[in-house]
Parts: structure tokens; C-alpha cells; sequence
């Protein structure tokens, strides 16, 4: 890189670029590069500018920038590299003492206050545990500068945002535009983690009174009346609740005088559920990031500032239900009686009849029982007469049937472009018989996780085709029966747009016909697993084009999420959880209550890849228990856990119920 940096490895990733790890082969040091990925068409210029500014700065609660430079359109920062753990892995370990985080909280106040009084102000935008570092010293260093902008009085909303769920105020996600106090805000969500080891609510749920902000004290009785003051003054949604400088808040986190008048309620108005949906207005948030374009009050319409929206706001008096245990349990809904597997031997005619279960005739699941390399098969849901529908070179994995049952898009190597590069794995496309196989995507990079909607009219894949981050791309299926095919027809990323950007993958469309609940616009019918500036990845849910997407769980309780999909009645989600460091199991999460109640449906480890019956009765899954994948199937409540493939020497996994056939 710039034939002066020789990159060693990756120190963190996410939507704005990766931190690599490398060698200044002309300073003979380690050193931290940052890749900056602007999406402003003027960045270059103002990069230049904002980078010298950020070379400039010297305090010994920051990294120092040495260097900075364009490559092949990518903006990069050299920064010292900074040893030591961050502050959100500490605390997975233990919690630390409140004496502690106060003593940390004077030193990034510190550091703020010589960002903001430089000229112009330095904001960082970017503050989180996980950009805190401890030193061996015990000093506390703020890291990462990739996104941080040079603040000016014409400052606009436009530019790289890092935007994390929780330590994010409302301003970063579009409208009026950062400025010092939206540091404030991330500094006093990062120290009510830290003193309370939960993240503060999410300040756009918050300000659709989706949620309320727990007082800390509530949580941890230990923290001082004036420090819970602070914070919370800090977390106001309006910038001009909060405090007016950083400095001023690092005083009322002692006691300090200057701690503004608490209004009635013991909170700041804008932080209390039911507050004015004026705020919105006053926030500048564009009506986009709610209904995706539409416009949030109406033509004109004047609303009561207690009025809820429709299809927007939870009903302030609705309680969520309690979590219920890990024990595994019937989905709430559910009434039916575990199904006992067939054991009956298949009529020895010709073609055998199929066996249906859980409203289906068949599982297509991938298998390297043939020569050892994995391909096409299917089965019936009982595990009998397994049948090999792929015989090509290249191992298939990730089958997935077309709403009308007649095609299976899977995912296998898409050999070499005619200049002899590799493409990666691209998606292609198989008729039930084994007939027609073409492919559907021709893109280098890899394209994964294909998932038709419920019409049969689009694919929705996850593909790392921009900028080798995991994005979520949609391509039209006309293609698929003209002549010319679909591998040179354009997808489009609906993931990353100039007001949000994000790691998204694993998507999965909701069921046709049925009523999403009212938190949820009608359009945005389309979950993913979102992963921000590198947090696990959590369930957001969207409409299939660029869009700001929705943050399911408002708790943020469930993380490091895979595989996920919807019940076919569209009550449930339902995906593998990572739960614990080495332990995968599979969870469901009612989707009216935003994960108020999930149920745990196995208890082995190793189970992974769930996919509902048609009709809703069955989960098919993929489980290693055994010390190899096999197919495994139980009810929908996690009863009658069966191995149907049960092949000792052979990878057996991914599997996909076959939809009834039309009549």
C-alpha cells in the first residue's frame, strides 16, 4: 500500500471502511490505516483539508495521524497504532466500578474538549466503547478518526456517517446535521453502558416513543444523583437540551453547578415516553428514515403532539411480555401435536409416492455423499429416497425453492471472467428435474444467501461485491425465461445509500398476504441481519430498495445472529443465535412485540440453518450434535428432534422445504 505500508492484518471492520494493521517500512513501526469510504462526490478535496487538520492534533488521550492519502479512489488515514483491549471487550468480562468510568469519563472529556475548541471544531461522531482503548498506563484513548468532520457554521448532513444503534444521536441519521453536542450524546450513551453494562435505548425509537430511556440508577443503584442527572441531560434528542459544551458536562458529572435545571419528572422532556412528535420536526429527520419517502405528518394535517402514528408507534400502554425461559416451548400460537417420522417403507414402484409432512412432498438439501463434493439433492420430509438432482464439478450449497415449488437457486463457484479472473461463488438457477441449470449472477466477488420473494419476481442475495462488504442486492427474475438469461442483468444494493450504510446479509422476505404489525410501515417486508461499524449483527427490517431500515429489537438483547427467516404466518422470525463464544442454538422471536418473547428451541449445540415448513408445523435444520451436519427435523415448538439424514461419513446440511405445487 503506497509501497510504504506493508499491512499485517485487519484490526476492525465495518460500514465506513476497514482499520488495518501495518508496517511503516520507513519509520521501521506498527501503525493503524484507516479506509475512509466516502460516498460525498466531493470528498476528495475535503478529505485532503480534514486530514491535515487531524495531523495537527496532539493530546495524550488521542492517536496521532502521520499520514493520509488516496488509493484507487479510497480514502486512507495512518494513525499510531494504539495496543491494548477496548472498552466493549473489557466489559464483556466484568464490570467495571463506577469510581472507574468516572475517572475514563474525565479523560475522553478531556480529549472532546480539544476536538471541539480547535478551529474549526473537530467532531468525532464515531464515540462507543468499542472506540475507547485502555492503555497499560491505565490512560483511556480515543481511536479511530475515519469518519470525524471539521465542523463549520455552513455544515450540512451530507458526508460518512458511522451510525451505531444506541450511541448514535438522532441528528447523525440524517437531517440537521452533527456538531459538537452530538459527540455529547455518544459520550453520555457510552458511559450509561459502562456504569449499567445495557446500551441506552436507541434515540430513533426513542424519539417515536417506540421506547423510553431507563433512568441508570435504576439499573445500577451505585451511580451518583448528579452523574444519572448528567447523562441523562447528555442523551436529550434535541441538541439544545443538552449540555452546551463537553466541558460543562464533565463538571456536572461531579457535581459541578452548572448542571441545567431537571424540568418536572426528573428527566429532560425530550426524554420521556409520550414526548411531542414536534421533536421530529425540530430533529430535522427526513420522513424517509420512517416511511420510506413518504411524508411523515401529511399534507398539511395537523397532529395532537400525543398522537401516535399509524403503522408507526407502539401504543405507549402496551407492556411487553416477560422472556421466557430457555426451556424449549411451543410457539404461542401453537396448537398442533407432534408429528411422529414416517417409518414405513416407500411403495416399491417406480417412482414412489411422495411422503408429505409439514405441508410439503419435498426437502432439497446439499450433500457430498457422491465422490465427496457437495451437490443438489432432495429427499422426502420423511428422509426417504434421497435423490441427486446436481452432478457437476464445484460444491453447491444453499438451495432455495421458487414460491410456485418448480426451480431451486443455489450457490456454486462462477469459474473465471474472460480475462481469467475468478468471480467467486455466484448464484445459479436449476428446474426441479435437474433440467436448465443457468446462472443468474456473474460478478466477482462472492453472491450468497438467495431468497425469492413470496411473487416469484425478485431474488434478494447477500453478495460483498462492494467494497468486500457483506450488502444486500436485488435482481429481477423476468430474466430467467428470456433467452439472454440473467447473468449479465444489473442487481441493485439496496444497502448502502449516502444517508446510511451498513453491513446487511442473510435477507429474508416476509410472507405474502399477511399483515405486518403496526411498528412496521407495509412496505418494509424485507429482515436482514445488520451488522454496524462492525457491532454483532442484530435484525433490522426494510423495504426492498435503498432505504434506512427498521431495528427489530429494541432491547438489544439478541446479537451475532445467522439464518434468518419469517414463519409462513409472518408471526415469528426465526434464526441461529450465537449466543455465547462456540454455542450456536435456534431461537424464535415473536415479531409483534420486537423480541419482548423468544423461545429457545434447541439445547444441544452445533444446530444452525432453520427453515419453517410451509405450513408452519415443522422447522427443517442442519445440527452437528453428532460431530458432522446432518438434517435434522422437529416441530415447531422443538419436540420430536429427528435425524433425517443420519450418514455418518457424509456432509449433509442447508435444507429447504419444497412449497405445494400449484393445482
Amino acid at each position: 500500500m503506497k509501497d510504504r505500508y506493508r499491512i499485517e492484518g485487519q484490526l476492525g471492520k465495518g460500514g465506513m471502511g476497514t482499520v488495518y494493521l501495518a508496517y511503516d517500512q520507513t519509520l521501521d513501526i506498527q501503525v493503524a490505516v484507516k479506509e475512509n469510504l466516502s460516498p460525498d462526490p466531493d470528498s476528495e478535496a475535503q478529505f485532503r483539508r480534514e486530514a491535515k487538520l487531524l495531523a495537527s492534533l496532539r493530546h495524550p488521550n488521542l492517536p496521532r495521524v502521520t499520514d493520509h492519502f488516496i488509493l484507487d479512489e479510497v480514502q486512507y488515514l495512518v494513525m499510531d497504532y494504539i495496543e491494548g483491549d477496548d472498552l466493549q471487550t473489557l466489559i464483556t468480562r466484568q464490570q467495571p466500578e463506577v469510581a472507574e468510568v468516572l475517572r475514563w469519563s474525565d479523560e475522553v472529556c478531556d480529549a472532546l474538549t480539544f476536538l471541539h475548541t480547535r478551529r474549526p471544531p473537530v467532531i468525532h461522531r464515531d464515540l462507543k466503547p468499542g472506540n475507547l482503548k485502555l492503555q497499560p498506563d491505565g490512560r483511556v484513548v480515543l481511536v479511530d478518526f475515519g469518519i470525524a468532520k471539521a465542523h463549520t457554521d455552513k455544515q450540512t448532513a451530507t458526508g460518512a456517517r458511522g451510525m451505531t444503534p444506541g450511541f448514535s444521536p438522532p441528528e447523525q441519521f440524517g437531517g440537521s446535521g452533527t456538531d459538537p453536542r452530538s459527540d455529547q450524546y455518544a459520550l453520555g450513551a457510552t458511559l450509561y453502558y459502562l456504569m449499567t453494562g445495557k446500551q441506552p435505548a436507541n434515540s430513533i425509537d426513542r424519539m417515536l416513543n417506540q421506547d423510553e430511556l431507563t433512568p441508570p440508577r435504576e439499573i445500577n443503584p451505585e451511580i451518583p444523583v448528579h452523574a444519572e442527572a448528567a447523562i441523562t441531560h447528555a442523551l436529550a434528542l434535541p441538541k439544545d437540551e443538552r449540555f452546551s459544551d463537553v466541558a460543562s458536562f464533565k463538571s456536572a458529572m461531579h457535581g459541578g453547578a452548572d448542571l441545567p435545571t431537571v424540568r418536572a419528572g426528573g428527566m429532560p422532556r425530550a426524554l420521556r415516553i409520550g414526548a411531542p412528535m414536534l421533536v421530529l420536526a425540530a430533529l430535522g429527520i427526513a420522513a424517509t428514515l420512517i416511511v420510506g419517502g413518504g411524508s411523515l405528518l401529511g399534507g398539511g394535517q395537523e397532529i395532537e403532539p400525543t398522537e401516535p402514528i399509524a403503522a408507526v408507534l407502539l401504543d405507549p400502554s402496551d407492556t411487553p411480555s416477560p422472556v421466557p425461559s430457555d426451556t424449549p416451548a411451543p410457539l404461542p400460537t401453537e396448537t398442533i401435536e407432534p408429528t411422529p417420522t414416517s417409518t414405513e417403507t416407500p411403495v416399491p414402484t417406480e417412482t414412489p409416492i411422495p411422503v408429505v409432512l409439514g405441508g410439503s412432498s419435498k426437502i432439497a438439501f446439499v450433500s457430498d455423499r457422491a465422490e465427496e463434493i457437495l451437490q443438489i439433492w432432495t429427499m422426502n420430509p420423511d428422509g426417504t429416497d434421497p435423490r441427486q438432482l446436481t452432478f457437476d464439478p464445484g460444491e453447491k450449497t444453499q438451495p432455495k425453492w421458487s414460491p410456485d415449488g418448480t426451480r431451486l437457486l443455489y450457490v456454486a463457484p462462477g469459474g473465471a471472467d474472460d480475462f481469467g479472473n475468478q468471480l467467486g461463488l455466484d448464484l445459479w438457477v436449476i428446474n426441479a428435474d435437474g433440467t436448465g441449470i443457468a446462472k443468474v449472477t456473474s460478478f466477482k466477488g462472492d453472491d450468497t444467501e438467495p431468497a425469492w420473494s413470496p411473487d416469484g419476481l425478485q431474488i434478494a442475495f447477500t453478495s460483498n461485491r462492494a467494497n468486500n462488504t457483506p450488502q444486500v442486492f436485488i435482481k429481477d427474475t423476468a430474466c430467467l425465461d428470456t433467452p439472454e438469461g440473467c447473468e449479465n442483468v444489473r442487481a441493485g444494493n439496496v444497502s448502502c445509500h449516502t444517508d446510511f450504510c451498513a453491513a446487511e446479509f442473510s435477507p429474508a422476505w416476509a410472507p405474502a398476504g399477511v399483515d405486518l404489525p403496526g411498528w412496521l410501515p407495509a412496505d418494509f417486508r424485507l429482515a436482514v441481519l445488520e451488522s454496524i461499524n462492525n457491532a454483532p449483527p442484530e435484525i433490522f427490517v426494510r423495504p426492498p430498495e435503498v432505504a434506512v431500515p427498521v431495528d427489530f429489537d429494541r432491547r438489544d438483547q439478541m446479537r451475532s445472529l445467522e439464518n434468518l427467516s419469517w414463519s409462513p404466518d409472518g408471526t415469528h422470525f426465526l434464526f441461529t443465535w450465537f449466543y455465547t463464544r462456540g454455542v450456536n442454538e435456534i431461537y424464535t422471536a415473536r415479531v409483534e412485540d420486537r423480541a419482548a418473547t423468544f423461545t429457545k428451541l434447541t439445547s444441544t449445540n452445533g444446530n444452525k440453518e432453520p427453515i419453517f415448513s410451509p405450513d408452519g408445523q415443522m422447522i427443517a435444520f442442519t445440527s452437528t450434535r453428532d460431530g458432522k451436519p446432518d438434517v435434522y427435523l422437529m416441530t415447531a415448538g422443538g419436540g420430536n428432534q429427528t435425524n433425517l439424514t443420519n450418514s455418518p461419513a457424509t456432509r449433509d446440511m442447508h435444507p429447504d422445504w419444497r412449497p405445494p405445487l400449484d393445482a
